[in-house]
């Protein structure tokens, strides 16, 4: 039976994917912790009391667990866990938080928004629930950072704010201000607070009920 203690636990670094010359994927051993797609967890280097949090990006059925992470490079976590090489050890605790899909919203459509690495619940989400239908709108400041886009097929929508590329040229929220909404949807917001913020007033504006709008500030 899978553990669900908050106990920390020391695990070995099995994989590194670098997408960007700024973020990779780190997975690691899970251990036995049981979470639910959208919750997080605390990562630091073993041995190290500084941790952060991060939102789980691989799907709740496989044996290890993967992190997105982008490198601050004054920052106390990041940039350690982006320079880790397979067999080095992490700390990891956890899972907290309530970011968690409803059985209720598996049953309408699911509209799922995000910028930069916020995309990692919803990719937690894609990989634990076969068939899910969903359309994501995921924001960043530049082309190359759509995040292993192309798992995602035809239900990724990609705006770049900075630079030509992309599916629409513009912020997440200058993109939505032209969409009509179904009334029956349900928004999941993860990424800055401005963006949510925004992003939330806007879906409201469009008839949503704010029981049907989740958010989780990432940054």
């Amino acid at each position: 039976m899978l553990s669900t203690t908050k106990k920390r636990n020391t695990c070995k670094v099995l994989e590194i994917r670098r997408l960007t010359p700024e973020t990779a994927v780190v997975r690691f051993e899970r251990h036995g912790l049981e979470f639910e797609p959208g919750q997080y967890i605390r990562v630091g280097l073993e041995g190290d009391p500084e941790i952060r949090d991060y939102s789980v990006y691989s799907g709740s059925d496989k044996d290890y667990l993967e992190v997105l992470v982008r490198r601050v490079e004054d920052g106390l976590v990041s940039k350690q866990l982006c320079d880790l090489e397979i067999g080095d050890e992490v700390s990891v605790g956890g899972p907290y938080g309530h970011f968690k899909l409803t059985e209720e919203a598996l049953t309408k459509p699911l509209l799922l928004i995000a910028t930069g690495t916020g995309i990692s619940p919803f990719h937690s989400y894609s990989e634990s629930h076969e068939g899910l239908n969903f359309r994501l709108i995921h924001g960043t400041a530049r082309a190359d950072e759509n995040y292993e886009a192309d798992y995602y097929g035809d239900a990724y929508f990609h705006c770049v704010s900075r630079e030509d590329g992309g599916d629409f040229k513009g912020r997440v929220t200058d993109y939505l201000k032209a969409q009509e909404i179904d009334p029956e949807t349900n928004a999941f917001l993860c990424g800055n607070c401005d963006m949510i913020y925004e992003a939330f007033d806007l879906l409201q504006d469009k008839g949503l009920p704010t029981a049907q709008i989740h958010t989780e500030v990432y940054f």
